[in-house]
């Protein structure tokens, strides 16, 4: 899942612009086939697991990129349940849409910027977003994660899947040489607080089993 853009649709297209679009989906998706390693299908398995989505439930995946992701969220919803996937980037949405029509599952994607969700408050059982929230400007990552708890009902559970950058200044150095600034200054605590001022409640972290990515989550508060 290191990844799709839903930021607003700029035309620069470097790792060190947040803001950026990612308009290559094949190049991305072997790009995640590399850096997981084979770890890809567990890992988006257990991020259901921590979303905990169960039969029935709504969920959005808010810079769903390929729709990778997406498609495991749609088996364990089932056909009473119901997956949508945004993307600010219309080449990753298409690509999502072609990938959900081939395997044949039935999920909805849309084109939006994370900061402008186009939904309705309280739609949604669970929002998951993977590597999406260092790509935006630093001034829209409280709006875009506000919008995810906006569109989550009461109670409603949100997982924000995200860059770990590694400590100390080498690992900062190559990280920054590799992927820019924007994922080598990244910083999991800071992605926490932030969830809680935009309001979430129990906000924790957690691991992934992948090195590189952590987790974090929270809840909507109640009514």
């Amino acid at each position: 899942m290191p990844h799709r853009h839903a930021g607003r649709a700029h035309d620069h297209h470097s790792s060190d612009d947040p803001g950026a679009l990612i308009r290559w989906p094949r190049r991305y998706d072997l790009l995640v086939g590399v850096a997981l390693a084979g770890r890809g299908r567990r890992l988006r398995g257990y991020l259901a697991d921590v979303l905990g989505v169960d039969p029935g439930d709504r969920v959005l995946d808010v810079g769903c990129g390929t729709g990778t992701l997406a498609l495991v969220l749609a088996g364990r919803a089932g056909p009473q349940g119901s997956v949508t996937g945004v993307d600010a980037s219309e080449e990753m949405v298409a690509a999502a849409r072609a990938k959900a029509r081939g395997k044949n599952v039935p999920v909805e994607f849309r084109v939006a910027p994370a900061q402008e969700l186009p939904f309705a408050d309280d739609s949604f059982d669970a929002v998951v977003t993977s590597l999406m929230i260092h790509h935006l400007p630093e001034a829209d990552r409280l709006p875009a994660v506000r919008e995810q708890l906006r569109v989550l009902h009461p109670g409603g559970r949100l997982l924000i899947a995200e860059f770990q950058a590694p400590e100390g200044p080498i690992g900062s150095k190559v990280t920054g040489h590799l992927f820019g600034h924007a994922m080598a200054d990244n910083n999991l605590d800071e992605v926490a607080a932030l969830t809680s001022a935009a309001g979430a409640l129990d906000v924790g972290r957690h691991p992934s089993g992948v090195g590189w990515l952590g987790l974090v989550t929270g809840t909507k508060p109640a009514a």
